[in-house]
């Protein structure tokens, strides 16, 4: 199985956009954000909105183990697996786990959690093989519209089955949470996340890539707010 390191992962330049928020996400993760995700992932939380984040993701989680059913025996991407939480959800639920992260540390973290999975250093776009299933968890939050469908167009292209993907909506609170941000922005050491529209979303996925959305549910807790989709294939990628 191969895949691209992320300085080689394409010869074709990609939107500013684009590189622009892969550079702070992956210096956030190397960096302050390490140890804040390895605590998530050990579910501890040190105030009132990491809790909730905590508490979210278990059941974003949950659901996406719920709606895959059986995952005995099947191939799996994990794009974004950061220090390996739901890695080790889907190995012990009998995946054959392949992750991939921007972040070294992360990546090595992973390893380290998920001994029995395999994990690369790598970009979304540095992925060339085809598996059952793809998740994307919490991991494409931070990419507007446009980069946010070719990312999932890409991927698209490398599944059989499923591909499960997080997303922010646009709402009048993440509106002011971000204006609340851009006043204190030193306490804002995180990437920005974005804020999709889900209508218009779906709509360019329906004309745009071979996917369609087969399901879609709100998971609220709090601060953690976020839309989680099943995307499914119109026809099988070839091997």
């Amino acid at each position: 199985m191969y895949f691209k390191p992320f300085e080689l992962w394409s010869a074709t330049p990609m939107p500013s956009s684009y590189a622009t928020a892969q550079d702070r996400i992956r210096h956030y993760f190397d960096t302050v954000g390490f140890e804040k995700w390895q605590r998530f992932a050990r579910g501890e939380a040190q105030n009132r909105i990491q809790a909730s984040i905590v508490a979210g993701r278990e059941k974003t989680m949950a659901t996406i183990l719920a709606w895959g059913g059986n995952w005995q025996g099947r191939t799996v991407l994990d794009a974004g697996c950061g220090t390996g939480a739901f890695a080790r959800r889907l190995v012990d639920a009998g995946a054959c786990v392949t992750g991939v992260d921007i972040s070294a540390r992360e990546v090595q973290a992973a390893r380290e959690r998920v001994p029995e999975a395999t994990f690369h250093e790598a970009d979304f776009y540095g992925v060339t093989e085809v598996f059952d299933t793809i998740v994307c968890l919490d991991s494409l939050i931070y990419y507007e519209e446009d980069d946010l469908v070719q990312l999932l167009r890409h991927l698209g292209t490398h599944t059989r089955e499923a591909l499960y993907f997080t997303f922010t909506p646009s709402t009048a609170f993440f509106k002011v949470m971000h204006a609340v941000g851009k006043l204190f922005p030193k306490g804002n050491t995180s990437p920005a996340i974005a804020q999709i529209k889900a209508r218009r979303l779906y709509a360019r996925l329906a004309q745009e890539t071979s996917l369609r959305v087969h399901r879609a549910v709100h998971i609220s807790s709090s601060f953690y707010q976020t839309t989680l989709v099943e995307l499914r294939p119109d026809e099988l990628p070839s091997q």
